[in-house]
């Protein structure tokens, strides 16, 4: 019930409608018209980090620091520990990043003639874990900073992580600096999440070192975040 209400008290913020669902879809009509070399797969996968980019680090930490108070002292008498709340509010997360996706995915495949492959499966597993690393970064920031430094920190914080997950190898430029921000790329996630997609789609078999990176980089940047959850502000 608890989470069924806090969904609602979501899915009607404004926030979570600019950041999380207008602008990502914006993203993949603008990748769609200017960058016509890119897979339709990896637009998606893009313009749907983008959205849980935005809910995460805008709309759920700012909703984290509003509450934290609160359940940092019912954590005090009862058992719901923050991490309890953390899982709570994991698995509303996870919800709200799938209509993310689903909702780009609408747009993409009635309008650009998007096609529905059985991969988008392993594309949509892939895009829940790398939610729930984006949201564990979101709680930890809403646990720490109080909500008018996150008002004025968080979009900037989002332009960052966004820079953790844009394919810049991709785009074939030749830069020196695009070179190095891909090297900077390979210590987060979501370099090996463009990787693994890369070969799914073009019909190579999944390099297993991409998998074994991606899950074993996931955990040593969940760790350090994890024991921050309980530290005071």
């Amino acid at each position: 019930m608890i989470k069924l209400i806090q969904l609602k008290q979501v899915v009607t913020n404004k926030r979570f409608l600019l950041f999380t669902l207008f602008i990502p879809i914006t993203w993949y009509i603008l990748l769609y018209n200017l960058q016509g070399g890119l897979s339709p797969n990896i637009m998606l996968g893009i313009a749907v980090f983008i959205g849980i980019i935005g809910n995460s680090l805008g709309t759920f930490s700012k909703r984290i620091s509003s509450n934290i108070n609160f359940y940092a002292f019912e954590a005090k008498f009862t058992k719901y520990s923050l991490k309890s709340y953390l899982v709570d509010q994991s698995i509303v997360q996870i919800v709200l990043n799938a209509l993310i996706f689903i909702s780009i995915l609408c747009v993409a495949s009635i309008f650009f003639h998007f096609a529905i492959t059985a991969n988008l499966v392993i594309q949509f597993f892939l895009l829940t874990m790398m939610g729930i690393y984006f949201s564990i970064i979101g709680f930890v920031l809403g646990v720490r900073l109080d909500s008018m430094l996150l008002d004025t920190i968080s979009f900037p914080v989002i332009i960052l992580a966004a820079m953790t997950i844009v394919p810049f190898s991709l785009f074939n430029t030749g830069s020196g600096i695009v070179n190095l921000i891909s090297k900077i790329q390979m210590i987060f996630p979501g370099y090996y999440y463009t990787n693994i997609i890369s070969d799914l789609y073009s019909g190579r078999v999944i390099n297993m070192a991409d998998l074994c990176l991606f899950v074993l980089v996931f955990i040593l940047n969940i760790i350090p975040l994890y024991l921050l959850i309980n530290k005071k502000r």
